[in-house]
């Protein structure tokens, strides 16, 4: 009876562990996207020494967009490699580089290109091809042919303009126009457009064709021109605007002179005297030091000397410090 049970526990076992397997089998099956091809299932193997034995696998790969026009970019896509102890996107030509799985890489052909996924597995290798179309194929072959790039000034001032101008670009898919500063863009040749750098730049034409290039270059200088030097305004002329005389009692004499003075033949002063008929100084001299660079007053008093007559005119003068009379007034006297 007790071998009999052991028996039994012995063929459930075996029973559990076969529906345990295939339930994940039909899990692996599930997950890989729906209508992507290249779908291998995990053969039943015993890894090795390396992690793997036999041939590998791979869950899935395609490329979105599958079709292209040449210029434009696609992703290639693919989903575990299993059973392997490497993992591969190999291009045209046989270069391979290292992937993880899953995983994207982008690529951009310019004519219909096929890519490999690869497991290796000691000597065993599994590959998927993933295949790009690219609709009207190769559009040229060779280096492309540039037929003139120019500006017009090449020399500016800044704040100016200059005339980039370029021929018609042979043999090439794609021409693009940009500068040391600014990043390109594509342009139709032959063409044209204007320019106004703020500092002297260099533009470059450079077409393509399938991985070959060709370039033209032009430098526009730019200049800033110094600002002419202003002529400095004359200064304002030293003038003796007004003097008014106030006889304040016999022999004595109030004056109020309006002056400018400019600062020139610093220190100045405004000097007085009163004269008698004959321009006789019959008065003492009046002497005020006087502030420049502004409209101002000074008054000051005279005294008549008596028995040389009466005072028929007072005459004023702005006085330098070197003693030269700057500007001079004369009135008369009632």
């Amino acid at each position: 009876m007790t071998r009999t049970k052991i028996a039994f526990s012995f063929v459930l076992i075996v029973l559990v562990v076969i529906f345990v397997a295939q339930g994940a089998r039909a899990f692996a099956a599930s997950a890989v996207p729906a209508n992507i091809p290249s779908v291998a299932i995990a053969p039943d193997v015993h890894p090795n020494a390396q992690g793997c034995n036999g041939t590998p696998y791979i869950q899935y790969a395609y490329a979105n967009p599958p079709t292209i026009y040449p210029g434009q970019i696609t992703t290639l896509y693919w989903g575990l490699v299993g059973n392997a102890q490497a993992a591969y996107l190999e291009y045209p030509g046989g270069h391979r580089a290292g992937i993880g799985t899953p995983g994207s890489q982008q690529v951009n052909p310019t004519q219909t290109t096929t890519y490999y996924i690869v497991g290796v597995c000691g000597a065993n290798e599994a590959k998927t091809p993933i295949t790009v179309n690219v609709q009207g194929g190769p559009t040229c072959s060779g280096t492309p042919v540039l037929n003139g790039f120019s500006a017009n000034p090449t020399t500016i001032n800044n704040g100016q303009a200059s005339l980039l101008s370029w021929g018609a670009v042979g043999n090439a898919d794609y021409v693009q126009l940009s500068s040391q500063f600014d990043g390109g863009s594509g342009v139709p040749t032959p063409g044209q457009t204007q320019v106004q750098p703020n500092q002297t730049t260099t533009y470059y034409l450079t077409a393509w064709c399938q991985g070959n290039t060709a370039q033209a270059q032009v430098t526009i200088t730019v200049n800033y021109p110094q600002p002419p030097t202003p002529t400095p305004p004359p200064p304002n002329p030293n003038q003796l605007r007004e003097i008014q005389v106030e006889k304040s009692s016999k022999g004595e004499f109030k004056v109020m002179v309006n002056y400018y003075w400019n600062g020139e033949d610093a220190p100045a002063s405004i000097q007085s005297m009163g004269y008698n008929s004959s321009n006789q100084p019959i008065t003492n001299r009046a002497s005020t030091n006087i502030i420049a660079g502004f409209v101002k007053y000074v008054i000051q008093q005279l005294q008549s000397v008596g028995g040389q007559g009466a005072v028929t005119a007072v005459n004023s003068c702005i006085v330098g410090s070197s003693g030269t009379e700057l500007a001079c007034l004369s009135v008369p006297v009632k």
